[in-house]
């Protein structure tokens, strides 16, 4: 028997939204006995979609509604999104180019890539009457995720700074991130350390704030590394090539002693 869930967002409250959205994505996963990644897997497709949206369709200007559509079967959830404003050609959206020097990195395309990765089927459908994306998932098996929200920063051995964020890095938690990184940077402690041990989830906001930190610590002479990253969570990087760039390490101690002996290298 299937069922039908919806949920309309109004365009003013824009990337405010994310959370309500991506609640709503997982609860009608869970519904649909998905197991822990497919969940996961939903929860970040709609995200990115709907980011698009608000970013892209309607100009970051807080306005026209989104319409979000859950079809519920037993092992598959079907989504339907659909908004009101610009359309697009996706296939003339490239998959996000990788390198790594700092130059090569080119983020853009980052969500389409991951929805067309995380789901099985995505398709796209512009008329007079909105913009539709359908988007499918299918598994077996029911799981929760976990959510928290802040950002703390600790100083270790020769300066090293450990930053560990915490839940969620979307559209609506990544600028903590962010503000926490700039001010480290902008202080001259470029040599720092992002124990991603309780991140539980990641969009490409949160992927474009580690990225651009990383930039420029390093073309400041410093280094961002990375540590402790869940398997899911690790998956995303893995998908948009970002194991390639970043320095990534199982644990704080062995990412701390590496980070000591390079920058004892470069002082």
């Amino acid at each position: 028997m299937q069922e039908i869930r919806q949920l309309t967002v109004l365009g003013r409250h824009g990337y405010d939204s994310i959370p309500t959205i991506t609640h709503f994505a997982a609860e009608a996963a869970r519904a649909a006995l998905l197991d822990k990644d497919a969940i996961f897997h939903c929860q970040m497709a709609v995200d990115e979609a709907c980011t698009n949206i608000i970013e892209h369709a309607y100009g970051e200007e807080n306005v026209g509604e989104i319409e979000i559509t859950c079809f519920i079967e037993p092992g598959t959830c079907t989504f339907q999104i659909i908004d009101h404003g610009k359309p697009f050609d996706p296939d003339s959206v490239p998959a996000p180019k990788m390198g790594v020097s700092l130059q090569d990195i080119r983020p853009g395309g980052i969500g389409l890539h991951l929805m067309r990765h995380l789901m099985d089927e995505v398709t796209f459908e512009f008329t007079s009457q909105g913009n539709k994306l359908t988007m499918k998932k299918s598994s077996s098996h029911q799981d929760e995720p976990t959510q928290s929200r802040n950002v703390q920063v600790h100083q270790k051995q020769q300066d090293i700074q450990v930053v560990q964020p915490h839940g969620r890095l979307d559209a609506t938690t990544a600028p903590e991130l962010e503000k926490a990184l700039i001010d480290l940077l902008e202080q001259e402690k470029l040599w720092i350390l992002v124990d991603m041990t309780h991140v539980t989830y990641i969009s490409s906001r949160g992927l474009k704030t580690l990225v651009a930190a990383w930039r420029r610590a390093g073309s400041r002479g410093g280094r961002l590394t990375l540590c402790t990253i869940a398997s899911q969570v690790l998956s995303i990087f893995e998908t948009v090539g970002f194991t390639q760039i970043f320095d990534i390490y199982p644990s704080q101690d062995k990412a701390l002693t590496t980070m000591a002996t390079q920058k004892a290298s470069k002082d």
